[in-house]
């Protein structure tokens, strides 16, 4: 008999892991509890005729995904601007040129030597990234095995830099200029609640090192996935990826049901995963195996205490996330914007608010101790210039993600005074983009709650919990209860586990390939 896999969660991890396990033999039903598919990464109507994903760059998607997948059969296709980023700092302006040259160039006017020194902080990286011996597609059981595994010298290394180290201190000896050290510090710390300041803060550069060392998994029989980095931006936003994975699901007969959640999970026995009961009171039922792309704390209570006893389930994460969508008549200008470059072309890719390490460590800092940043970061795109779709024909749609606006502050707070960081969001843009704010007709904000309650992410994390060293190297959430739950019947697959957050797509197939390899995760 076909083994009957659950997918709980409808989001990008979801419908990998549900497009895996449908092409390697199960069958597969998907429940979503919101209407949409897609989550963060699907489509969301902000204002009358202007819609795009709440998520704005597809960078950490990995090419063996898209490409085992088959995304690009299902309509999956990608615009490259010719510039991968702007970062407005303090002395000018920042071009993230596909160019290597241009790029190096940018950091010697910064500070002489600074190219080379940057190039030689990456390659220390990598090194420490293929000396940790970790693989996206197999999860640490803790942070001492991963360690011991490691030669004298490097373990030593990586202790010091990435256990008891801070971002500023590998910033401090690695670099020369501010500039470089803000393009650095935004990379680390995209969303995080965690100072810069503070030990292990450096971790988050680790993620595309060990991206870059870690085996593909083949399992597919496919030797040429395309290198990793951004292949650029989706046609039609982010949500263009959700698009393709739901056809792709669909014409692999996995079973689809939106407007549900999953109310309790029922156990045999054995005390292994049999049954799910809806919140609408109906029940699916002969289920072999169940992939949760949930925050843990909501699979939580999905479970009866006496199914998974004695488990180490972690605390609901903080969050800070704040989104904002303005409606633009035209587009604004690029203060420091070389000559020769249309503005056009300088705006068709994603822009980071974060113009020197001061301000990055403030607001981060402002966001540990509970209050709104007074200068927030802000990472942006305006996806209808390469996406003409999502805004009305001459106008124009700005996306801006804004961190550090607390969700313990609670939600009658941010009724009061979301409209007024709003209003500080746009004005540390205006600096960056003269004239942003004579071209707004019309915005929308969403608070940490409201994305909460409508996306799910708990305390509007958005990558179900900081990615910290003690939380991704003890196999995040924690490799003990991973295994419970997969002797259960359940794996994780979704951003509270291991690879961490972000639209990598890796959880939700790491957690399909090991139902379809582990003869333990199904009967």
């Amino acid at each position: 008999m076909t083994p009957h896999v659950l997918v709980i969660g409808g989001g990008h991890n979801g419908l990998v892991a549900a497009n895996y396990l449908a092409l390697t033999g199960h069958r597969v039903t998907l429940i979503e509890q919101r209407e949409r598919l897609g989550g963060v990464v699907g489509r969301f109507d902000y204002l009358p005729g202007y819609s795009s994903s709440i998520t704005n760059s597809p960078g950490s998607f990995e090419g063996i995904v898209m490409q085992e997948l088959q995304l690009q059969d299902f309509g999956l296709r990608f615009h490259r601007p010719e510039t991968t980023l702007l970062h407005p700092m303090d002395d000018g302006l920042f071009i993230g040129w596909r160019e290597p040259r241009l790029l190096e160039a940018q950091m010697e006017r910064m500070a002489a030597g600074e190219s080379a020194r940057h190039r030689a902080l990456v390659s220390r990286l990598d090194r420490l990234g293929e000396d940790l011996g970790l693989s996206l597609w197999e999860r640490p059981q803790d942070q001492g095995s991963v360690l011991e595994r490691m030669a004298p010298g490097p373990r030593a290394e990586f202790r010091r830099t990435m256990i008891d180290g801070s971002l500023h201190d590998l910033l401090d000896e690695s670099l020369r200029s501010p500039q470089v050290k803000s393009l650095m510090m935004m990379l680390a710390l995209n969303g995080q609640l965690l100072s810069p300041r503070a030990p292990g803060s450096a971790f988050g550069l680790m993620l595309r090192p060990i991206s870059r060392a870690s085996g593909d998994a083949d399992v597919l029989g496919i030797r040429d996935a395309p290198l990793r980095g951004s292949v650029g931006l989706p046609v039609g936003s982010m949500s263009a990826i959700v698009d393709a994975l739901e056809t792709a699901a669909r014409v692999r007969g996995v079973a689809i049901r939106t407007g549900a959640g999953v109310a309790q999970l029922e156990f045999d026995d054995a005390e292994r995963v049999t049954a799910a009961v809806l919140e609408t009171g109906e029940a699916i039922e002969q289920i072999d195996a169940v992939v949760s792309t949930v925050e843990a704390s909501r699979l939580h209570r999905m479970i009866p205490d006496s199914a998974i006893p004695g488990s180490a389930w972690p605390a609901a994460p903080d969050g800070s996330a704040f989104k904002i969508a303005l409606a633009l008549d035209g587009l604004p200008s690029v203060a420091g914007a070389p000559d020769g470059i249309p503005e056009e072309t300088l705006l068709s890719t994603q822009f980071r608010i974060g113009p020197n390490p001061e301000y990055i460590t403030e607001a981060v800092e402002d966001g540990i101790a509970g209050r709104p940043s007074g200068k927030p970061i802000i990472w942006g795109l305006i996806p209808s210039l390469t996406s003409p779709g999502l805004a009305p024909e001459g106008r124009h749609l700005m996306s801006l993600n804004v961190w550090h606006a607390p969700h313990r502050l609670g939600e009658a707070y941010w009724q009061r005074h979301g409209a007024a960081f709003a209003d500080r969001c746009i004005a540390q843009l205006e600096t960056a983009f003269p004239g942003l704010s004579d071209r707004i007709t019309d915005r929308r904000w969403l608070g940490p709650h409201e994305l909460e309650r409508e996306f799910g992410l708990t305390a509007s994390n958005i990558t179900h919990g900081d990615m910290t060293p003690q939380s991704m190297l003890n196999g995040r959430p924690d490799a003990g209860l991973s295994d419970q739950l997969e002797r259960a019947g359940i794996v994780l697959g979704g951003a509270e586990s291991w690879p961490g957050g972000y639209v990598t797509g890796i959880p939700g197939r790491r957690a399909a390939l090991t139902i379809a390899r582990t003869k333990e995760a199904i009967r």
